[in-house]
């Protein structure tokens, strides 16, 4: 207890002593300022030639509670540059100095890092202790800010020695000959038996912080003295983790020292390879010449095992070049992997036997490349090479969802589009397209029901209420091609929607409450143009449990009828189609019905060309019929005026025959027939 209580006492953090808290007299410390202004001209003068100088400073004050214009004490500055004669001189001419107090960059810490060996013997003999911990400013200024921030300093010449391997956290001597790559020094406090721990401390072999900085030389010492911790877990790690994250060289020394490299985190459970590729330092070249010497080693067995979260190392590869991308380190000494470096790296790891990693169950490595790559070009090409190696495109991502849902989804941000350049609509339409071609289900759903119907919808109703015409213009162009895309894949448009719009195009005619001008009709049109292309049913029956709330203008579209049984069963059949809720919706918006164009007459004939006989013209009559009770607008009797007593003609009644014919599916079927462009563009648009 007494010990333990003596070391807290002499600790940089123990109680001041009278030495420190001495006061100097302004003629010493102006000695002292000319002494610093002699060091910073001649680094390396003599003590014989400054004699003069050092003769006049009075012995009986502390001249270490001087310091100069970078908060460092002469005894500092002088270990700094290597000055043995001084440091010499400041040590014997008084033996109250106490050099083992400062507030960061301890005498005895500096010349451990920068490796001088005269003068940490020196230091060793007059008291310097070796366990006590302390920060390091040095060799950046010390104006008593923060010294956890000395990180952010970089390095100013060849000559001070680089601050990467260096640690933010207090740290005794041992720990910075080691981030100094001083073996000698390193050697030279074992053998003294200076490698001291606080009671409290937990001790931590050498192998293991010297591979995790980096140094070189202390690695191949400590393989020699340490052979026992060449396999010893520390802190979840083993020394061939911290190994792998330096140059290749590092584990080349492990593994010919004895590692076993099938080693792996005790909570993580990640492989060398998974350390490696998640947060390893390096260029790709040097990553791919570990990765052959690892598997040469016996992480081929293990190429295709998960961590603890169900991440291969192919997982990890494709997350590591996701924070390439997002140029993770900015101020990284290596060159960024480019694309094809990535390329490269995951083709040979499915050519060394990691194919079954693109299907690992649970956490398909097609939705990890559509969840975590940004750069559509590479994720296309990435996705490609995936799917040529037997990847499912059916395999459950880690949320639950397939990787077709993980590519939809973030659709739903309505400012993605507006970032989306040509060349990124063009390879994410790509994507959508090989997934499909590959056998990706187009009816699939989410872990919460979401289906790519209710996503396309989403994204429509979103940029609905935009003002911006260009770039409303541009999001639904890209929505409806995506939708063709869907379509031509067998997405079925007739499957139930919603409990409350049970219908693909119920859910889509009541945009128009959206509408903010008679243009965007358009946008509905073409999109309800596309679906009844492809399948949707313009006939289906729509049974609505909420109750109708029209304008007071529109009112006789409310579900009420008069006191005979039959013209209840009239209204009640008409209110069930989907063309009836259309112009119940359209009522509520009177400045779409003062278009001069009268846009929303098109989405009218559109389902008056394709919609059966029966279901149509009941429909017609009996909102024409309404028509006649309340007055409406001009335009809108006109429209049902005349489609009520205008019948479809000839051409146009052998239109639906053949509609019907081909299945309500129209753009699926009407290349294989031997049919003149003419006569196409007229079975298809309707008009």
């Amino acid at each position: 207890m007494g010990g333990s209580l003596s070391h807290v006492l002499q600790s940089p953090g123990g109680l001041i002593n009278i030495n420190s808290s001495q006061k100097v007299s302004d003629m010493t410390r102006e000695l002292i300022y000319e002494l610093f202004n002699v060091l910073k001209a001649n680094p390396r003068v003599s003590v014989q030639k400054i004699e003069g100088l050092l003769t006049r400073i009075p012995k009986n004050e502390n001249i270490l509670v001087v310091s100069d214009s970078s908060g460092y004490n002469v005894l500092q500055k002088c270990v700094g540059v290597n000055n043995v004669e001084m440091v010499k001189w400041i040590l014997n001419r008084s033996h109250s100095l106490d050099i083992n107090r400062g507030a960061c960059s301890l005498p005895l810490h500096i010349a451990c890092l920068r490796g001088f060996e005269d003068i940490v013997d020196m230091l060793l003999k007059n008291g310097a202790r070796a366990d006590l911990e302390g920060r390091m400013c040095w060799p950046a200024a010390n104006h008593n800010v923060n010294c956890e921030e000395r990180s952010k300093i970089r390095p100013i010449d060849d000559i001070t020695p680089s601050l990467d391997r260096t640690s933010d956290k207090l740290q005794n001597a041992i720990f910075y000959a080691i981030d100094g790559d001083q073996p000698d020094i390193l050697d030279m406090l074992i053998q003294r038996g200076d490698e001291t721990w606080l009671p409290w401390q937990r001790k931590r072999p050498l192998l293991h912080l010297a591979c995790e900085r980096g140094a070189w030389q202390c690695v191949q010492f400590l393989i020699g003295e340490r052979a026992d911790e060449i396999n010893q877990c520390y802190d979840e790690y083993y020394p061939i983790h911290y190994a792998v994250l330096h140059d290749v060289k590092f584990v080349e020394k492990l593994l010919h020292a004895g590692a076993i490299a099938t080693v792996r985190t005790a909570t993580q459970q990640m492989t060398c390879l998974h350390v490696l590729f998640l947060l390893g330092k390096k260029s790709s070249e040097d990553a791919l010449a570990a990765t052959k010497l690892l598997l040469d080693h016996g992480l081929r067995e293990l190429i295709n095992e998960a961590d603890s979260l169900g991440n291969t190392p192919l997982h990890a590869l494709i997350v590591r070049y996701a924070l390439e991308e997002a140029r993770f380190g900015l101020d990284q000494d290596y060159i960024p992997w480019s694309k094809w470096d990535m390329l490269h790296i995951v083709r040979f790891m499915l050519q060394q036997g990691g194919r079954p990693s693109i299907n690992q169950p649970g956490n398909s490595a097609l939705a990890c490349v559509l969840r975590h790559v940004r750069d559509f070009e590479f994720r296309y090409e990435l996705l490609s090479m995936l799917l040529q190696e037997g990847g499912d495109p059916n395999m459950n991502g880690r949320d639950g969802s397939v990787p077709l849902m993980v590519c939809l989804v973030p659709l739903i941000n309505k400012d993605l589009l507006f970032n989306f350049t040509h060349n990124m609509k063009v390879f994410y339409l790509n994507c959508v397209r090989n997934l499909l071609k590959h056998g990706a289900n187009p009816n699939c759903s989410s872990r919460t029901n979401l289906t790519p119907l209710h996503v396309l919808m989403f994204v429509a109703g979103g940029y609905m209420g935009l003002t911006q015409s260009d770039e409303k213009d541009s999001s639904f162009s890209f929505i409806r091609q995506l939708l063709e895309v869907l379509l031509r894949h067998d997405l079925d448009p007739n499957v139930k929607f919603s409990s409350r719009t049970q219908h693909i195009l119920l859910s889509l005619l009541e945009l128009v409450l959206s509408a903010r001008n008679p243009g965007d009709l358009d946008y509905i049109y073409d999109l309800s143009l596309t679906l009844i292309q492809f399948g949707a049913d313009p006939n289906v029956n729509i049974c609505m449990n909420e109750p109708m709330i029209c304008h007071s203008q529109s009112s006789f579209f409310l579900k009420k009828s008069s006191n005979k049984t039959m013209d209840t069963c009239l209204i009640m059949s008409c209110s069930s189609q989907v063309l009836y809720y259309y112009i119940q919706w359209l009522c509520r918006k009177e400045h779409l019905l003062l278009d001069p164009e009268k846009r929303f007459a098109r989405i009218i004939r559109l389902y008056s060309m394709c919609m059966d006989h029966k279901e149509l013209y009941s429909c017609l009559k009996i909102l024409y019929t309404q028509s006649a009770i309340v007055p409406v607008r001009t335009s809108l009797c006109c429209t049902l005026k005349e489609l009520c007593s205008s019948p479809r003609t000839l051409l146009q009644q052998c239109r639906v025959v053949i509609y019907k014919q081909l299945n309500r599916a129209p753009a699926k079927y009407i290349n294989k027939l031997p049919l003149p462009p003419p006569l196409i563009k007229y079975l298809l648009n309707f008009e």
